[in-house]
């Protein structure tokens, strides 16, 4: 009974503003099976701030599950990840406790440090590592209010399912960065572009971990296209998409009037923002030099993309794709965009 139990799938869900992604991992002799389903959520549906209404999501997710074939019940556990400028992530540091006493002390410590009443919030935390000879704890803190969290739960309601883990973004970033690369040495820096905002993470071992969301995403580049080569931004957003695809139907060309847009937009807007980040960091604690980043997200899919950003800030940047490291689910399909569903799945309880 516990063998057939552990060997269903633990699924992973991120719900972004441009699609919802499913990734589940499936246990399996000779390594874990991967199923994957993307859908696209329809313009028509969004509210005037950008968000979704709980049916359009438990559609998309719904048919998620389909296309990946795998049912919500069918598997092992689910999490799912919540975002936002309200989704709070702190790194602390507590006295040297045990695994039971963290959460109550976790409780107090962390009205130092949040800007609201820890009554009025949703809080978890992860260890990062314990530290007997100087007596301490580093832990993150994770904190969203109970209101955006009741958000991201009214869809899953509607399907009759009720997430096993609700995880940040960041958190669930890191995990899918070190899953890869946690027996490399030296700073583990990665940037998730999503549909309005990105996600910066960066962890090395003794050392602060940092995370930051950037008011810079895929509708930037789309804005920017739009803006370079005067047309609707309905056409652009064609064109990104297609440049992007597994197998683009276009020849793309870093000396077109496209890409030179892009270019624009990444050494106006996104490398700026990280050099301030770096420099930020550099106030708290120490990088290696020559810092090395990958790049994860939907956008991150147009050809050289990653290699343009190295080049603007100096480092090297490589495409950070799940897919390359589990196998590719159906064919020659890329998974950058994957990034957080796959932290997401690797949650299992």
């Amino acid at each position: 009974m516990r063998s057939g139990l552990r060997s269903r799938p633990w699924a992973g869900l991120d719900l972004g503003r441009f699609s919802v992604k499913l990734l589940a991992l499936q246990p399996g002799v000779g390594g874990a099976r991967l199923r994957a389903a993307e859908v696209v959520l329809p313009a028509a549906d969004a509210q005037p701030d950008g968000a979704w209404p709980a049916e359009s999501l438990a559609r998309a997710i719904g048919e998620c599950f389909s296309q990946a074939g795998v049912s919500p019940r069918g598997c092992r556990g689910i999490s799912i990840g919540v975002a936002g400028p309200d989704v709070i992530v702190k790194h602390l540091s507590l006295p040297l406790l045990d695994e039971s006493e963290v959460a109550p002390a976790l409780r107090f410590e962390a009205r130092k440090h949040l800007p609201f009443d820890p009554q009025s919030m949703v809080l978890d935390f992860q260890i990062l590592g314990r530290f007997p000879s100087e007596r301490k704890l580093e832990i993150l803190l994770a904190a969203v209010s109970h209101e955006h969290m009741e958000r991201v739960m009214a869809p899953m309601r509607l399907l009759g399912v009720e997430p096993d883990i609700v995880d940040a973004a960041p958190l669930a970033l890191a995990n899918a960065l070190m899953a890869d690369h946690e027996t490399e040495p030296g700073a583990h820096v990665l940037v998730d572009i999503g549909e309005s905002s990105s996600h910066l993470v960066l962890f090395q071992r003794g050392q602060p971990f940092f995370t930051r969301r950037l008011d810079f995403g895929g509708r930037h580049l789309t804005q920017a296209i739009a803006e370079g080569t005067r047309v609707p931004p309905e056409e652009a957003e064609e064109w990104k998409l297609a440049a992007g695809a597994d197998q683009p139907g276009l020849r793309v060309d870093w000396d077109s009037a496209e890409m030179n847009a892009v270019l624009d937009a990444l050494r106006n807007d996104l490398a700026d923002e990280l050099r301030r980040s770096f420099a930020f960091y550099r106030t708290q604690g120490t990088l290696p030099e020559p810092l090395r980043m990958w790049v994860s997200g939907g956008s991150a899919r147009l050809p050289g993309l990653a290699a343009r950003l190295g080049e603007l800030l100096g480092i090297p940047v490589a495409l950070f794709d799940p897919f390359a490291r589990l196998g590719r689910p159906d064919g020659g399909r890329s998974g950058p965009q994957y990034a957080q569903a796959y932290g997401l799945a690797l949650r299992s309880a």
